[in-house]
């Protein structure tokens, strides 16, 4: 049993040191708010998105419109981080948007390019009564 809880305790300290590496503060802030502008200073140059059921391969600029339009639809209220982790070079986070038109997943992927952390894919999805909560 003792040797259980020290594997449960040693994979919480494994995941609580990911959290804190992997999406900026400032970058919640904004998605909870949504502050656009906030959101697309850390989308890569080019970046592929998932939103609603729709792929894109867009620009920033782009991306920043799509993004746009959909916090227009469902304006939110808070963002939730419920999972970070890492994989390979890449880093993503995993969470829960809420907005006036319901709740929605919203996954990123990050790359560090330069000393700065980038979004190069962003999926947002409506969330159903049916799916799990961690």
């Amino acid at each position: 049993m003792r040797r259980l809880i020290t594997i449960f305790l040693g994979l919480g300290l494994l995941s609580a040191s990911g959290n804190s590496q992997s999406i900026p503060a400032d970058l919640v802030d904004a998605l909870s708010a949504g502050k656009v502008d906030k959101v697309a200073v850390y989308f890569h140059q080019n970046l592929e998105m998932t939103i609603l059921e729709k792929d894109y391969t867009v620009s920033k600029t782009q991306a920043t419109r799509i993004l746009k339009d959909f916090f227009k639809e469902n304006p939110p209220s808070v963002f939730k981080v419920s999972f970070e982790g890492t994989k390979e070079k890449s880093r993503y986070a995993i969470g829960t948007l809420t907005t006036s038109g319901g709740d929605f997943r919203i996954n990123l992927f990050f790359m560090d390019k330069q000393d700065e952390r980038l979004i190069y894919y962003l999926s947002i999805v409506k969330e159903s009564g049916y799916e799990l909560h961690p």
